[in-house]
């Protein structure tokens, strides 16, 4: 009897274990979203503009963006770890594809060296690589609020 009540729990409790990892995952990505608000913010702040890759060049790799992008906002507390969401980092690993040292789930966007631009249009500041939650791709906007959509540029 006792040991069917115990095969009872295990078998209630591995289904609900799965929820409250990806729970864990999606809140972490939320945490690195917000870190990564506050270090661009950070660095607008201290420069007088928004961190600007080589105006000229268009075709880099994956890796030298990530680069840039970890090198740029390290002094302000976004480290290669908190570029990458649990999510991502997990599907990444089975794919094999950890195999650059600069990797990320953020893609940041490009503006111009006003001060300002970054504030204006209410234009996302970072977006995920895909749909790793299953709502919709987190978005980062300028006041450090995360959103999920499936369609992020709907209606701009």
């Amino acid at each position: 009897m006792v040991v069917g009540i115990v095969a009872l729990l295990i078998a209630l409790a591995i289904p609900i274990s799965g929820i409250f990892v990806k729970r864990a995952q999606k809140v972490r990505c939320i945490s690195n979203m917000r870190t990564l608000h506050s270090a661009l913010a950070g660095f607008v702040v201290d420069k007088g503009h928004w961190p600007q890759m080589e105006e000229d060049r268009f075709n880099f790799s994956e890796e030298e963006f990530f680069r840039f992008w970890v090198q740029v906002t390290e002094p302000y507390g976004m480290n290669q770890d908190a570029w990458l969401c649990p999510a991502d980092r997990g599907l990444a690993e089975r794919l094999g594809q950890m195999e650059s040292n600069f990797f990320g789930s953020y893609v940041v966007t490009r503006f111009d060296r006003q001060p300002a631009t970054p504030y204006r249009w209410n234009q996302p500041w970072a977006m995920e690589r895909g749909n790793l939650h299953g709502k919709g791709a987190h978005i980062l906007m300028p006041d450090g609020s995360v959103t999920e959509s499936m369609t992020p540029f709907h209606g701009r």
